[in-house]
């Protein structure tokens, strides 16, 4: 598929929704080579520039929770930088250019995945917590939630929760679903599990707080893109 349709495809689903007050941005690797939904450094590096030049100010899910919880106001053009899976990548590379410019993202960790070739150690994801970062999980195996029983949909939920925080010593409140997919009993899973905010894709995503729509950043797409993710 031409870059042009793939980005048109991209932008027109994320529309089809309600989508909520604050941009969600989407990442996974940001590494020289790799898949579709691999973004090169150089790029990524000018995106994040162009947010910076533009007025945007990166702020946590938790903020974002703050803010409808309890009326505290965000930042005029805020924006939620998310990246998941939790590969080395996000020390090595994503940190370091998020530092540079004041910004914080939100690291999603795969925890099953911890300590494999490619991928955080638990000290690796503690060096992000200790550095600002959020941190989330994005379950124990990044099985597709909705090919899953309800026992196993709950142990993929709670298992990752309870890792993290005993690993991290600190609450995690956050989730994002594998594949950007979620269902309403999923979702209610969830919140039992004890999650209180969660992402999603443009096909599944909403304004709904254990469902927040956000837009995949791929590799195809460049600064230019981001205008149309971000405008209001």
């Amino acid at each position: 598929m031409r870059r042009a349709a793939l980005v048109g495809l991209l932008l027109a689903a994320a529309c089809v929704r309600g989508k909520p007050e604050v941009p969600i941005l989407n990442y996974h690797s940001v590494a020289p080579e790799g898949d579709e939904f691999t973004v090169a450094p150089p790029t990524f590096e000018r995106e994040l520039d162009w947010l910076v030049a533009n007025g945007y100010r990166t702020v946590s899910l938790h903020d974002l929770l703050e803010s409808r919880d309890h009326g505290r106001r965000l930042p005029e053009r805020s924006v939620i930088l998310t990246f998941d899976d939790g590969k080395e990548d996000a020390l090595r590379t994503v940190l370091p250019a998020l530092r540079k410019r004041g910004m914080r993202g939100t690291f999603f960790v795969i925890t099953g995945a911890v300590g494999r070739p490619g991928y955080l150690t638990w000290d690796g994801v503690r060096a992000l917590a200790a550095a600002g970062m959020e941190i989330g999980s994005h379950t124990v195996t990044h099985a597709r939630l909705a090919d899953l029983d309800k026992e196993r949909v709950d142990e993929e939920l709670r298992r990752s929760r309870a890792a993290l925080e005993s690993e991290l010593g600190r609450p995690i409140e956050a989730l994002a679903y594998p594949y950007n997919s979620v269902r309403a009993s999923i979702r209610r899973a969830a919140g039992a599990a004890g999650y209180r905010v969660a992402v999603a894709g443009a096909d599944h995503g909403s304004r709904d707080v254990l469902s927040l729509r956000r837009a995949t950043v791929t590799g195809a797409m460049g600064p230019q893109d981001l205008q149309s993710i971000c405008k209001p």
